[in-house]
């Protein structure tokens, strides 16, 4: 069956979502991640579907999250960058556990000749996988993410988490990883509200590791990830919010509450307001329903700060934060955080 049959099927994708995603992508495109880029399908139950269609386990985000970063190097950085394959952990059998966006027969015996270990491979959509993947080996040539930058930006709410809703789609959850190695966070969703930290968590990101990161990026989602991944190591919340019109409609976050579609009304008075009028940081307060919306989805932040991503001058998006880990606002490293990601931006728009 058909992937996006497959989708329909399992009430995970409303047929007129597909309809209109199938006639609008290019073809060179994989469904999946353009759906997940578009906020038309949670990133697990993508890799559930194609578990399902391949028949392997599914690496979900929380066993990307909570892979063993020293097995990358068990496979040459060469046929990770082109089979899109990272290793992730180890069985209880002692079997590499290897990700990889299409687990074919043949891609399983070059693994194996190559780490000298029985490989089970497992799948995910391609847009994380090749965030990590990029990390550990350089760059790799895909581009998943297709929304353009350079008009207004459409974006669809993001879907509920679905383990939260049906205790039946963990059947295809990669079990052999669900252990005390893997981060069992509800964030990766983005969408519950989760206890507020009171310190750093330990190694934060660098941001001149983030801007090399960013700069390698070879899709938009990959240079959404690293700074989710930086903003989590300063501050206790943080948003990735796209604009569109006068509203600001929230895709991504670390330690936030998003409910079915969050917008922060731009005509009303906040800090996220001030930063794209401005096109500044900003950390100046304000009174009214958009900025106690801001605080409410940032953990109820004392101390929201926001920073604009502008694309050839104009603001595509905003990073939205809140309450730094210490006494230093961060607002010099959020702004150059956005100055970077508008320049990824730029430099991925669509040819």
């Amino acid at each position: 069956m058909r992937i996006g049959e497959l989708l329909v099927e399992q009430k995970t994708l409303r047929r007129s979502d597909l309809d209109r995603v199938l006639a609008e992508k290019p073809a060179d495109r994989r469904l999946v991640s353009t759906l997940i880029a578009r906020g038309l399908l949670d990133f697990d139950d993508g890799a559930r579907a194609l578990g399902g269609q391949h028949g392997v386990p599914a690496a979900l985000s929380k066993h990307l999250a909570g892979r063993d970063p020293a097995l990358a190097k068990l496979i040459p950085a060469t046929l990770g960058r082109e089979s899109c394959a990272l290793p992730l952990g180890r069985t209880s059998g002692g079997a590499l556990i290897v990700a990889c966006a299409d687990p074919q027969p043949a891609l399983r015996k070059a693994l194996e000749a190559a780490a000298k270990v029985e490989v089970l491979m497992v799948v995910s959509p391609i847009q994380r996988l090749e965030t990590l993947i990029t990390k550990e080996y350089g760059a790799a040539a895909h581009d998943e993410f297709d929304v353009d930058f350079s008009s207004a930006v459409e974006v669809a709410p993001p879907l509920p988490d679905m383990d939260a809703l049906d205790p039946d789609s963990v059947r295809l959850a990669l079990t052999d990883l669900d252990d005390a190695r893997v981060d069992k966070d509800p964030s990766q969703s983005g969408q519950f509200a989760l206890p507020r930290a009171t310190t750093a968590p330990p190694g934060p990101m660098s941001y001149d590791v983030a801007k090399v990161s960013i700069e390698r990026a070879t899709t938009r989602e990959a240079a959404i990830d690293t700074a989710i991944a930086f903003i989590g190591g300063r501050w206790q919340a943080g948003i990735v919010l796209l604009v569109r019109d006068q509203q600001a409609v929230g895709v991504r976050g670390h330690n936030v509450k998003l409910p079915e579609t969050l917008t922060i009304a731009l005509t009303q008075p906040s800090t996220v307001a001030k930063a794209i009028e401005t096109k500044k940081p900003s950390i100046q307060s304000a009174v009214g329903p958009a900025q106690a919306g801001l605080k409410h989805a940032l953990a109820n932040a004392a101390t929201p700060a926001a920073a604009p991503v502008l694309v050839k001058g104009l603001p595509a998006a905003v990073l939205a934060v809140g309450d730094p880990f210490g006494s230093d606002d961060g607002l010099a490293d959020l702004g150059k955080l956005a100055d970077a990601l508008g320049r990824a931006f730029e430099r991925l728009v669509p040819r």
